[in-house]
């Protein structure tokens, strides 16, 4: 393991790198490429203050907490996830933009086996004010488990007039490199080979960013400038950079969603008092179209109801109907030929021991109404972690009992897969007398859910979800008995 002096290192360099490095970013955004796939920006999320930089997050506390609780049961990739999980709690905290800025894959072995990760360039850019230490300790401690001392090296680099440091492992895939410093107010952790250089050039004005992209600029002009987060799409990129090495994999996913042609897309996502609004705009063939998706003025009753008072939330309205069978749809095609078959046969099986019919028995009868909230609050205030809401419009019962047999399906499956060695032992799906059920992989329980005889209802635990219906009682609909 790399020994723990090489924090002081670390931290000296990047004190060094903020003092000598010229300024030349504002915001987040203006460090992302132009020709990146896919990028997150977000302003800081709200209740969430930036941590003083001498103390652990209470986050950082809890994950290492739960590090030491399980032990050696933990190894380096769930470490790995740790730490991952712990950085993105810390970066919501400040203005920050996360984005793919390119990835390819190659076969492995022979015939339709799967993909391997050929390079991949992501880049995390965040807005410290050059107060950048909560970021380092975790760099460190990740250092401290991935990587082996004997393999590893840490080396002061320069590009565009900014300086940097670089780690690199022999052990690693020869475009794997991790590096990091700051370029004005912003901290910069780069993964890929070149990458971190690319985001220099930008600073430097030597290349264009994705806030000066002339698409995106209106498109992000109707209220994306004043959302909390902004998510960029370049599908045509995607589709041309990944499609030949997965065999048109990347094509099929945006199929499943009806966008098969769709050149960009940008959604923004802001407050209007405690209601989210969600807008999107869609590029295809030179033609732009707009989309509302989640709109602060719908006030129904019997939605407000299900929504604490203290909550910020979000109402979408959308065909569920159609929703889940995109989103089902988008992740199997992603999936090789092999997989599908094999999915296609056990949910055949399964739908026949257990007797039901999602086509049938709960799709034509959910709503048109999603409804998210942040109550009960995550307490890392994850933006995702979140209280989801799918309206049930008619035949609740029938709904109620075929989702409850496709649970139980998918409890067998997953004992079944555990015995046979196809899937983590640790993973099971747990069924409460209460009725609510939840996924859980060892010291892990979440996400977890119920229905109502008005809604399918979702939260991030089931301490989580049990603590809101007790709060919001019967406008959330009557449980089963």
């Amino acid at each position: 393991m790399i020994p723990s002096p090489w924090f002081p290192r670390i931290a000296i360099v990047a004190t060094t790198l903020a003092l000598a490095a010229p300024s030349g970013a504002g915001d987040p955004i203006d460090l992302i490429p132009a020709e990146s796939l896919l990028c997150w920006y977000g302003r800081a999320f709200p209740d969430t203050s930036a941590p003083a930089d001498e103390a652990p997050s209470s986050g950082s506390t809890m994950l290492d907490l739960a590090t030491n609780i399980a032990g050696r049961a933990i190894g380096s990739r769930d470490q790995l996830t740790v730490r991952i999980i712990e950085a993105f709690g810390l970066m919501i905290r400040y203005p920050h933009a996360v984005a793919l800025i390119d990835a390819q894959a190659r076969p492995v072995g022979t015939g339709d086996k799967g993909r391997r990760g050929e390079k991949q360039q992501f880049v995390m850019v965040v807005k410290t004010g050059g107060k950048s230490e909560p970021f380092l300790r975790i760099i460190q401690k990740a250092v401290n488990e991935q990587v082996s001392r004997g393999t590893a090296g840490l080396k002061p680099k320069r590009a565009s007039g900014f300086r940097y440091h670089e780690l690199q492992d022999s052990r690693m895939p020869e475009w794997f490199s991790v590096a990091w410093g700051d370029i004005g107010d912003n901290f910069v952790l780069t993964v890929g080979d070149g990458v971190w250089p690319k985001i220099a050039a930008i600073a430097a004005g030597e290349a264009r960013s994705m806030s000066r992209d002339p698409w995106y600029g209106p498109a992000r002009a109707a209220r994306g400038r004043d959302a909390l987060i902004e998510i960029f799409v370049n599908a045509k990129m995607i589709r041309e950079r990944l499609d030949p090495f997965v065999d048109g994999r990347a094509t099929a996913f945006f199929r499943a969603w009806n966008a098969a042609d769709m050149d960009r897309a940008h959604w923004a996502l802001g407050f209007e008092q405690r209601a989210l609004f969600c807008l999107a705009h869609f590029e295809t063939a030179g033609r732009t179209e707009r989309r509302l998706f989640a709109d602060p003025l719908i006030n129904e009753e019997f939605l407000m109801r299900t929504i604490p008072d203290s909550a910020r939330y979000a109402i979408y309205r959308v065909s569920i109907g159609q929703l889940i069978p995109r989103i089902i749809g988008s992740i199997y095609a992603m999936r090789s030929s092999t997989v599908q078959q094999s999915a296609d046969r056990a949910w055949a099986a399964a739908k026949t021991e257990f007797g039901f019919n999602p086509e049938r028995d709960i799709l034509p009868h959910l709503g048109q109404f999603v409804v998210l909230h942040n109550d009960p609050p995550h307490p890392l205030r994850l933006p995702l972690a979140m209280t989801m809401l799918l309206e049930i419009r008619s035949e609740p019962a029938k709904v109620r009992e075929a989702f409850e047999a496709m649970c139980r399906a998918s409890q067998n499956g997953l004992q079944r897969d555990a015995e046979s060695g196809h899937a983590p032992s640790a993973m099971s799906l747990a069924h409460d007398p209460d009725g609510v059920w939840y996924l859980k992989f060892g010291w892990i329980q979440g996400p977890a859910w119920i229905v109502t005889d008005r809604f399918i209802i979702s939260s991030w635990s089931p301490v989580a979800l049990r603590s809101y219906l007790d709060k919001i009682g019967s406008a959330a609909g009557k449980r089963a008995e």
